[in-house]
């Protein structure tokens, strides 16, 4: 608010229907003036007295003992914001020495991609359709275009779906192209890439916006917030497509006979099909539990 107050709103998203029991810790005295529940999330709003040297330093208490991150938001009465990352390994932020570093939601929607196992497989078996170059651009064109506008549709809240549903056709959607990919090479799939991988992204764009939703975007650059968490994604996209290329243009499997290369290449879509019938299995099963309690 000024120089010695500051109103400070902490959110904590459930996870498998428990709250995180984080707290936030400052250089300041702090007053807890209301605890509410917002969707799914416990929002809990402070008022800090911080005295002449101002807000120097928070921490988010019990975040090392999770594998999440936080994202701290901070609006100044000029009206500028600056976000900051808080990661599980360093759950402290020093604001009188803070070094500029890549925007925030930039780092989170990457961090969301490589992290997100499932949407890493899903994109190696669309790579399972593509034969050339140019299908590999349409491939991944139609699908980044697919779960950019879900995502934005979702996070801006015009689509509301709950996630379990949506997790679980996530890995649905995986194991049917390992399917595909191992029986039959003249499949709608393989014969129509782009458009299976159009509404499949569909899906997970809504996959993506449960992940922000955790988040949550800041009031006043909610649409800047949402494009850097969308850019953070393709770059991770793109990075794993660059390396499985570069992987296979290093790997000698020219040089292999041809019984092994069907092999290796059936190798992968086998164990990418078990995992993600696993998931689906899982995640299936959460959804059911509740109707036979």
């Amino acid at each position: 608010q000024d120089s010695t107050y500051f109103e400070a709103s902490l959110r904590q998203p459930q996870i498998d229907g428990r709250f995180l029991g984080l707290d936030l810790g400052t250089n300041c005295i702090s007053q807890l003036t209301s605890a509410n529940l917002s969707g799914e999330a416990l929002i809990e709003i402070s008022l800090l007295s911080c005295g002449d040297g101002g807000l120097q330093q928070i921490d988010i208490l019990g975040l090392d003992r999770t594998m999440i991150d936080a994202l701290v938001s901070i609006t100044r009465l000029d009206g500028s914001e600056s976000n900051h990352l808080i990661t599980a390994q360093e759950t402290s932020l020093d604001l009188s020495s803070a070094a500029a570093t890549l925007p925030a939601y930039l780092l989170v929607g990457f961090e969301h991609l490589v992290l997100g196992y499932d949407h890493i497989l899903f994109v190696l078996m669309l790579l399972y359709l593509v034969s050339k170059p140019r299908q590999l651009f349409w491939v991944v064109s139609s699908f980044t275009l697919a779960h950019s506008l879900t995502l934005a549709l979702s996070a801006l809240g015009f689509v509301i779906v709950a996630q379990r549903p949506i997790e679980a056709a996530i890995a649905a959607s995986i194991v049917l192209l390992a399917y595909e990919t191992l029986t039959n090479r003249h499949s709608f799939s393989h014969r129509f890439p782009a458009l299976v991988a159009f509404c499949f992204g569909l899906i997970h764009g809504l996959g993506f916006a449960g992940a922000l939703s955790e988040i949550g975007l800041p009031e006043g650059s909610r649409l800047s917030a949402l494009l850097l968490f969308n850019i953070g994604i393709e770059i991770g996209q793109i990075a794993i497509v660059v390396g499985v290329m570069i992987a296979l243009h290093v790997l000698p499997l020219q040089r292999l006979t041809l019984p092994v290369q069907t092999w290796l290449r059936a190798l992968p879509a086998v164990a990418i099909g078990g995992v993600a019938s696993y998931w689906f299995l899982e995640r299936a099963a959460q959804i059911l539990a509740p109707l036979f309690s």
